[in-house]
């Protein structure tokens, strides 16, 4: 697969969340669903194509890894959400760390294209995540009136992590459907793929991510399904 053509997917895809981001919510899902699907898609061709050139003694891509970096309130809900998409996209590694200023970091370990295709859908659906937020604060937000800001901010936080397990599951199961139409022994390619990561990650030492803390069930609920209905996720990044 050439640089050139790895560019047109990723503008394909970049095209099709762009659009999902202006348009209606039923039609941005149909868009964010074909964009996961793609890519998910191009992952199972570049898998295939480096396992047949490193059975003939071709270099492959190479392992790298790509940080993202988030600062404000929400920023340590948004890494363990960029986690939660890394993992169910199969073939990614995600390591989260903190640095030296004090913002929240993100690490995507794994093979150029898979790494460059995830932090697309990664940014994307960090946005999505922080619109479908807010709105679902609007509506409910007078529930909160007689709490404390404490309470307040564990409602937000519990929707964005309500969110993070709704979109994984719905990418977990569309790479199921894909890898099943992609035909026998695609499974193992792409177990080998991920393993060949895992040992390059364990190899050097890297500390694993804190477990998630309790929240707010009634916002992890509402953020569960607005993170269902995404699909796979629109928007870029911040706070």
């Amino acid at each position: 697969m050439t640089a050139t053509k790895d560019d047109k997917r990723l503008e394909l895809i970049a095209q099709l969340l762009a659009k999902a981001e202006s348009t209606t919510p039923e039609e941005a899902e149909a868009l964010t669903e074909h964009a996961e699907r793609l890519m998910l898609k191009y992952g199972i061709d570049q898998a295939l194509i480096d396992e047949r050139r490193s059975r003939t003694g071709h270099t492959g891509e190479e392992i790298i890894e790509k940080s993202i970096v988030f600062d404000g309130v929400y920023a340590r809900e948004l890494v363990r959400l960029g986690g939660a998409v890394a993992h169910a996209l199969g073939n990614l590694r995600p390591l989260k760390a903190r640095n030296r200023h004090g913002s929240e970091v993100l690490y995507l370990v794994g093979y150029e294209s898979d790494v460059a295709q995830g932090e697309l859908l990664v940014r994307s659906l960090h946005v999505q995540a922080l619109v479908a937020m807010r709105s679902w604060w609007d509506e409910h937000r007078t529930l909160y009136t007689r709490g404390t800001e404490h309470d307040r901010r564990r409602a937000r936080f519990g929707f964005l992590r309500g969110f993070s397990v709704g979109v994984a599951e719905r990418i977990t199961d569309n790479r199921h459907k894909v890898v099943s139409e992609a035909g026998t022994g695609t499974e193992l390619v792409l177990v080998s793929r991920k393993q060949r990561v895992d040992e390059h990650v364990d190899g050097r030492g890297y500390r694993k991510g804190r477990a998630p803390r309790s929240t707010d069930s009634l916002g992890a609920a509402g953020g569960y399904r607005a993170g269902l209905e995404a699909n796979t996720g629109e928007r870029a990044v911040t706070h």
